[in-house]
């Protein structure tokens, strides 16, 4: 399957539309789990349960689901740019009308407008950002952007709990409003024309899952951010119950385990333009140990916590990793890969916590940690089996 980029000028790089991307990924990502840190306060001013309050976020994926696997084929023809404009809006949109919400019905309509914003954002983000730098840029340029997941689990988990204590809920979401007009004001400064890729529609969309090594490739990913994401859901829980953290300590760990992923996110483009595929083969393998190490500890706080720190760090080679994946391998169809993709990623992330959620009642933390080595390794194979028949079928290196 041969890949070629469709973008305005090979030699340019659109550095100051790349950092744009970072900002509004910063405020989509923030704006999709500030929710986790405020379950309380708005179930008590809704008058709704906790339980309720929590799909809010369950919501967001479902819509996002619908967007990503949607987007690409309806809007095929329309300008790139126009269309992260539009998401943008109705990202700010979104945050109003959750601030605004007078019950829990209004408040679910905000929340369906962020999910077609996070399923249409990161469908677009592989192929948009393919126009925005030359080949040689690829790895750092998503780096800059995956960045901004980093930072708002920095914004969404510490930070909006204590802007919660000091200025309520509501307003909240109303200085997430504003982080996201200030996206929306860069990108509309410095996105250039983004034309859309040819052939895209939902028969082109379905054929891609007939190929053996995309199949292969999506279900790796599937693993990838499933096994992350069940000890990830599950992390609070083990910091307050397993190591017994105070409300101070837990905090501050959450902080280094956002600041250790940020790094991690920027120093994954570096290595991954270096030697692509050791350095997914080494991150999988990686957490692989890195669950059973936590699997076999005596829950020492200083060992656990720096392991899970390194949870963090390594997390950011998943997200750069498989956006690169993309680009080395199906750049000709990165928008409709990026849909199915997308649709993997949010159903892992549900898997994850439906499995997780049954795995934790029944068998506890370190049940968790066996499900999460398990994951890692079928990623493991099938990424290996992925590439190799990658380079069977086109004779090239993924």
């Amino acid at each position: 399957m041969k890949s070629h980029r469709l973008q305005l000028s090979p030699e340019r790089t659109y550095w100051p539309a790349v950092f744009s991307l970072f900002m509004g990924v910063t405020g989509l990502i923030a704006a999709e789990f500030i929710p986790v840190s405020l379950l309380t306060p708005i179930s008590q001013e809704l008058n709704i349960t906790e339980g309720a309050a929590g799909q809010s976020v369950t919501v967001v994926g479902f819509f996002a689901v619908i967007a990503s696997l949607t987007l690409a084929p309806l809007a095929k023809n329309m300008n790139r740019r126009l269309i992260l404009l539009i998401l943008s809006s109705l990202l700010v949109l979104s945050n109003i009308l959750v601030a605004l919400a007078p019950n829990y019905i209004s408040l679910l309509v905000g929340r369906c407008l962020l999910g077609l914003c996070v399923g249409g954002f990161w469908s677009m983000a592989p192929a948009v950002t393919l126009q925005l730098v030359p080949s040689k840029d690829i790895s750092r340029a998503f780096s800059i952007i995956y960045a901004g997941v980093s930072v708002a689990t920095i914004i969404s988990l510490p930070l909006a709990s204590y802007l919660e204590g000091v200025f309520g809920w509501r307003n909240v979401f109303f200085f997430s409003a504003l982080l996201s007009i200030v996206a929306l004001i860069w990108q509309f400064l410095s996105l250039p024309s983004l034309p859309a890729q040819a052939g895209n529609n939902f028969k082109n969309m379905m054929a891609l899952l007939k190929v053996r090594w995309i199949l292969a490739g999506i279900g790796a990913i599937i693993f990838s951010y499933g096994g992350y994401h069940l000890f990830f859901t599950y992390l609070r829980p083990f910091l307050e119950y397993d190591l017994a953290l105070s409300a101070y300590s837990l905090s501050t760990v959450l902080l280094f385990f956002g600041l250790a992923s940020c790094a991690g996110t920027v120093l994954a483009g570096w290595f991954l333009g270096q030697s692509f595929r050791k350095t997914m083969y080494i991150t999988l393998l990686f957490f692989v140990l890195l669950a059973s190490a936590l699997f076999i500890s005596n829950r020492n706080v200083t060992q656990d916590t720096l392991l899970i720190i390194l949870w963090g760090f390594m997390f950011g080679f998943i997200t750069v990793g498989w956006s690169t994946w993309i680009a080395r391998t199906l750049a000709d169809k990165a928008e409709l890969i990026g849909g199915l993709t997308v649709g993997a990623i949010q159903f892992s992330i549900g898997l994850a916590a439906a499995v997780g959620g049954f795995i934790f009642d029944n068998l506890n933390i370190d049940g968790i940690f066996i499900t999460a080595v398990v994951a890692f390794i079928l990623a493991m194979a099938l990424t290996i089996i992925s590439f190799s028949l990658f380079t069977k079928v086109t004779g090239r290196l993924a």
